[in-house]
Formats: structure tokens, C-alpha cells, sequence
């Protein structure tokens, strides 16, 4: 296995110009990659579930003197979790990026349209 492996990373080092492509692909496809996609999902999926926490706490606090203040953390949250999120598709081929829109993309969405009606809410009361 260590032999195959150092054979392959020495012909990419020595292959022509238009063989390292594959090469490069190959190992950007490898474990370590995929494990770090999988821990910025989760860090997303956390900030997810953070920023849901933040909005039911300002629904919860509504009418109260609490209010401003718990909309504004989940504002924080919504915009955090939305940034990263988009930091990610941003860096992602367009299989990958459909991949992860269909893994977590439709909970984003849920929470920032949660977010945006809670606003809305705000400017008919």
C-alpha cells in the first residue's frame, strides 16, 4: 500500500503537465478532504441549530423588554450560520455544491425565511 502510494505522488511529481490534473483530482478527492467537508457541515448544521435556538428565545421573549435584544442575538446567528454557508458553496465544484445543497440546504432556507417572517411579524405589530 505505502509503495502504491509513493509510485502514484512520484509520477505526478514527474508526469507531464496534462497528467497531473488527474492527479490533483485524485488526491483532492481522498479521506482528509472529505473529513474536513464533513466537519464544516457539521460546524454549519451547529450554527443551524444555534441560530434556531435564538429565534424560539426571541419568539418566546416577545412583549417583553427581553425582546430587542434576543431578536438581534438571532440575527447574529441567522447571518453567521448564512455566511458560513455560503463561504462553503462558494469554494465547491457545482456536484459538490448540489450535493451539499441537498444535504443541508433546504434547513438554511427554513431558517431564514423563520427569520425573515419573524421580522415581518415585527413590522405589522
Amino acid at each position: 500500500m505505502l509503495r502504491q502510494f509513493v509510485t502514484l505522488h512520484t509520477r505526478a511529481l514527474f508526469a507531464p503537465t496534462q497528467h497531473r490534473g488527474s492527479v490533483v483530482r485524485l488526491l483532492h478527492a481522498s479521506r482528509p478532504v472529505a473529513a474536513d467537508l464533513n466537519k464544516e457541515i457539521e460546524a454549519i448544521t451547529d450554527l443551524a441549530t444555534t441560530a434556531k435556538d435564538e429565534m424560539d428565545f426571541a419568539e418566546e421573549s416577545r412583549n417583553s423588554v427581553y425582546y430587542n435584544d434576543d431578536k438581534m442575538a438571532a440575527h447574529d446567528a441567522v447571518e453567521e450560520m448564512t455566511t458560513a454557508y455560503n463561504s462553503l458553496l462558494a469554494r465547491l465544484s457545482a456536484a459538490d455544491k448540489s450535493a451539499i445543497e441537498s444535504r443541508i440546504g433546504m434547513r438554511i432556507k427554513e431558517i431564514q425565511s423563520a427569520y425573515e417572517i419573524m421580522t415581518l411579524n415585527d413590522l405589522e405589530d
